[in-house]
Formats: C-alpha cells, sequence, structure tokens
C-alpha cells in the first residue's frame, strides 16, 4: 500500500536574528537549533568577504519565537550534525581559517544549554552527511579539504569529494568510529542523505574538479542496507529535481520530503520508491536543513535565491501537514 503523500501549507513564521546558512542543527527538546554558519559582509551585487559565525539560536515553533544560546566553542560551517538523546552533535566542518578536527556536543542542563568537547574526528570531513538510527552515527562522504573558487570564500570545487562511510555508535563505554562498506559510484557532494531506520537514502549530488569545468549534476539514487553492509543504486531523481537541486531532505513516516532551491518539494515513498510532489515553499532560497517537530515541518536561513548567491536568508518556514492550520 503506498503511503499517504502530505498534503502542506507553509507559512512565513518569525525571521532568523541572525541570517546565515551552511550551519549546523538538530532539535533539542522541540526547539530548532541553529548553530554557526556563515553569511557574506557587503551589499546585494557587492558581497566581499564571507564570515563564520559561532552564533546559536533556538525557534520555539508553537510560540514561533527565536532566543539566543551560548556561542558555540569556535566559529564553524560546512559541518556534519545529528541529534541524539535531545543532544546535538556537531562533527568537522571549516572554522574559516583551518579545517574543524572536533566533534562537540551541546545539550540542555538543570535549564541552561552548555557545549562540551566530545572527541576528535575520525579524519577531516567538510559537507559530509550524517544521520542517525538509534544510538549509531553513520557519517557518509564529504569533502577533505575546503575548495573555495577564490580567496573571498565563495564556494566549492569537490576535488577531494570522498566515498567513506564511517560509523560511531554514542553509547558504547568508549565510542569509536568503524568503516563500512564504502559508496561505490562515482566521487560527489551535494547529495541528500535521509533513513528509514532500515536503509539509508542518497540521492543526487555533483562534482567539480577545477574552477573552470562544467558542475556535473548527478541524478542517482542509492540505498545503504544497513542490516547487510551492501550497496544499491534504486533508480534517479526526476530530471526537474535535479535541475532545482541540491535538495534538502526530511523524513516523514516512510516517506522522504525533498526541498529544493526552486520552491518545488517532492516526496520519496520509501516502501514503493515512487515521486510525487507536494505544495511548493513560498520562496526560492536553499534552507540548510528541515526537521519534523511536533507534527510540523520546520526550518529556517540558507540563501536566497531571490537576491542572487551569498545573500543569506532571514526566512523561517512552518509546514502544516494534511491540512492541519494551527501550531496548538
Amino acid at each position: 500500500m503506498r503511503a499517504e503523500t502530505p498534503i502542506l501549507r507553509w507559512d512565513k513564521s518569525t525571521s532568523i536574528p541572525d541570517s546565515r546558512g551552511s550551519y549546523a542543527s538538530g532539535v533539542i527538546n522541540g526547539q530548532l537549533i541553529i548553530a554557526g554558519g556563515t553569511y557574506w559582509e557587503g551589499t546585494k551585487g557587492n558581497w566581499i568577504k564571507k564570515i563564520y559565525t559561532p552564533v546559536v539560536h533556538a525557534f520555539d515553533p508553537m510560540k514561533e519565537q527565536w532566543h539566543k544560546l551560548p556561542d558555540a566553542p569556535s566559529p564553524f560551517a560546512y559541518t556534519a550534525s545529528v541529534v541524539i538523546n535531545n543532544k546535538l552533535f556537531v562533527m568537522g566542518g571549516f572554522s574559516g581559517q583551518q579545517i574543524n578536527s572536533n566533534i562537540y556536543t551541546l545539550e540542555r542542563q538543570s535549564g541552561k544549554y552548555i557545549w562540551k568537547h566530545f572527541g576528535a574526528m575520525p579524519a577531516n570531513r567538510l559537507f559530509a552527511g550524517a544521520v542517525v538510527v538509534g544510538t549509531s552515527i553513520y557519517l557518509l562522504g564529504g569533502t577533505e579539504q575546503f575548495e573555495p573558487y577564490d580567496p573571498s570564500g565563495t564556494c566549492c570545487t569537490s576535488r577531494t569529494a570522498v566515498r567513506t562511510l564511517l560509523t560511531l555508535d554514542t553509547a558504547e563505554a568508549k565510542p569509536h568510529w568503524r568503516s563500512l562498506a564504502p559508496f561505490p559510484g562515482s566521487p560527489r557532494w551535494l547529495f541528500a542523505l535521509q533513513t528509514d531506520d532500515e536503509s539509508l537514502w542518497m540521492f543526487g549530488g555533483a562534482y567539480q574538479e577545477k574552477v573552470s569545468d562544467p558542475i556535473t549534476r548527478i541524478p542517482e539514487v542509492w540505498r545503504y542496507h544497513l542490516a547487510t553492509d551492501r550497496w544499491e543504486q534504486v533508480g534517479a531523481v526526476p530530471a526537474e529535481a535535479i535541475e532545482a537541486s541540491p535538495l534538502v531532505p526530511v523524513r516523514f513516516g516512510s516517506s522522504i520530503l525533498l526541498a529544493s532551491y526552486k520552491k518545488k518539494v517532492w516526496v520519496f515513498d520509501c516502501k514503493t520508491q515512487k515521486w510525487s510532489e507536494t505544495t511548493p515553499l513560498p520562496e526560492e532560497v536553499f534552507v540548510d536543513k528541515f526537521f519534523l517537530v511536533d507534527g510540523l515541518i520546520v526550518g529556517a536561513g540558507g540563501e536566497n535565491r531571490l537576491d542572487g548567491p551569498r545573500r543569506r536568508s532571514d526566512w523561517t518556514f512552518i509546514g502544516h501537514v494534511n491540512g492541519n492550520g494551527s501550531n496548538k
């Protein structure tokens, strides 16, 4: 039986206080956390320098209010991030000066949010994909270096893209990373990664060796079976979705919603592997992450397509599922 395609009504909610993209994010105690990220100094048509920030904010989708949390231990962007048991894990990325080799955590203790150092990364990783199954983190791909087009920080080629799949069980007394079957396809970045707790699902991606090379967009869909440590290719992303990529995935039951840079939102049914469309976003923007929070689909910030490259968005979106018009 095919899963129901969710019908969404999107609202624009309270603006994020500091517009930024490329942040770490997750949901802690029903709050959307946005940590770090980048923005540009300058004005439209004259963005001159990319800034990396340690600023952290939380958004309450029920009250539609933002509030500031303690800054991260250092600026970072292009990290991988997940939440396990109300603890945000921030892994790798770039500080603006050097590759971040640390894993940081953020959690709420005794009414206060506290940052801690969890450990070291197993290798340099920027733009990696990360998901959680149980208490285990799965870290896929990424690049080994920050490869900007120019000295101002315009992003990025992907010559150092890797195909590794690593896992870390955070419940172990002494957690350590293990290597799983590497991704067998061609190197890529900007893929969408999500899980249905049985498999990892990898959608699309892109590759660019040199600044002068055209960007190769890759439409493949790959499935990694957790039980057998095996990859298989299972079709392709619709051509219109690849043209609107990068795609941002959020799990919804047995389906995965994929929001695009050009407003359109697709639904992939993990059981039937069929595609459908649902209600588009109200604006063209590359929101870095969307999350399901108490039945609402919530995301904020990112790169504003309407005002051109480098412009960071202050929009916050709330998606009401299947006609639900209330946050209460």
